[in-house]
């Protein structure tokens, strides 16, 4: 009797220890794979944040300043992303997962993983030191106005107006500029002969940045080489329709503005010449081949053509800078009619930060928090 109750005891407290044991590698493989999950979440808001950059917070966002945003995961947890912006070109990005065994939802046994990275802009270098900067020669007649005094856009926040002046026209040594009348062009000086211009990588490098890298962010490819009359939309919930091809961001600031564009400056990629018939837009413009704006187009940003600046007819206005490389050497570039191109650092630089890309710091970018 003894005996068997001995045995009894021995055999309950191996089945106890077996089971406890048992729910205790149970839980230790739970927690594992919870951590696990909270992890991949934190990182998942992390990438997610890269991919799907948002370039408003690019020129909106102000030093030292935090928001938050949330993704859910199905079935695995849900992570919450700070954005705190540390100055003008870097951002400190933290991504906090959590996830929970069982349901995702439960808030038992929760795990929690913490993880952050320094984004920096990929801001494009573009080397514009003239209201027009043209790879060949030039003929300025009509009654056109090419001026490079550095120019303020009306209404615009952020510009510094002690920037210095350009030249109105930047040309190589061995360039011929033909100007009808000594006022169609103002600048300091009026004409800058420059043999970089004369280098296709002026046209093609920007720092960060080259031609086939913007042209891979491209927000709108003009592939018939005449694009519809551009102005800014909304969506129904009256923000601003980043979606449409006919929408080039909003430059104007006085009345009749498109106030949630103001911040959108889209790349535009034409990949033949362009012809402009009217509309507004602002950005980077780059037009693998000839130039041509008609009707009352305005521009603000910087146009890059492969080939050259033609003709148009109308009133066009473009306020920043356009570049032509001249491609086929056989053409010349001409700016004629009444349009008028202003220099405008301010109009350069809200394009290059508008457009930018992040990308992670090179060192010590990221970091397991917890």
């Amino acid at each position: 009797m003894f005996m068997a109750l001995g045995a009894l005891v021995i055999i309950a407290v191996l089945i106890a220890g077996s089971s406890f044991i048992t729910l205790q590698e149970s839980r230790l493989g739970q927690n594992t794979l919870v951590s696990s999950r909270a992890f991949t979440a934190a990182e998942y808001g992390l990438n997610k944040i890269q991919a799907d950059w948002d370039k408003t917070p690019n020129l909106k966002m102000l030093n030292g300043a935090s928001f938050d945003t949330t993704y859910t995961l199905t079935g695995q947890g849900v992570c919450r992303v700070r954005y705190t912006r540390l100055n003008n070109e870097t951002f400190w990005i933290v991504s906090e997962g959590r996830a929970a065994a069982g349901d995702a939802t439960s808030a038992s046994r929760t795990a929690v993983k913490r993880v952050g990275a320094i984004l920096r802009l990929r801001i494009p270098t573009i080397r514009a030191n003239g209201a027009v900067t043209v790879n060949g020669n030039i003929q300025v007649q009509g009654s056109p106005l090419v001026n490079g005094t550095n120019h303020i856009p009306s209404g615009w926040d952020g510009c510094d107006a002690t920037q210095p002046d350009k030249a109105g026209i930047v040309a190589p040594p061995s360039a011929t500029v033909s100007i009808q009348k000594s006022d169609q062009v103002v600048g300091s000086p009026q004409v800058m002969r420059d043999a970089l211009v004369a280098d296709s990588n002026t046209y093609i490098r920007y720092g960060d940045e080259t031609w086939n890298t913007l042209v891979s962010m491209a927000n709108v490819t003009i592939t018939n080489g005449n694009p519809p009359n551009v102005a800014p939309t909304l969506n129904a919930d009256g923000t601003c329709n980043k979606s449409s091809t006919s929408n080039w961001g909003e430059p104007w600031r006085s009345a009749g503005y498109v106030e949630p564009c103001i911040n959108y400056f889209p790349i535009i990629y034409s990949t033949q010449s362009i012809a402009f018939n009217g509309g507004r837009g602002q950005g980077i413009l780059l037009v693998d081949g000839d130039v041509r704006i008609n009707g009352n187009f305005e521009w603000y940003g910087l146009i890059v053509a492969r080939d050259d600046i033609v003709k148009g007819n109308g009133n066009a206005t473009l306020v920043g800078a356009i570049m032509a490389r001249n491609a086929n050497i056989a053409d010349n570039s001409e700016v004629l009619g009444n349009i008028t191109v202003n220099y405008s650092q301010c109009s350069l630089e809200h394009a290059m930060r508008g457009s930018a890309q992040v990308v992670q710091a090179k060192q010590r970018a990221w970091t397991e928090i917890y």
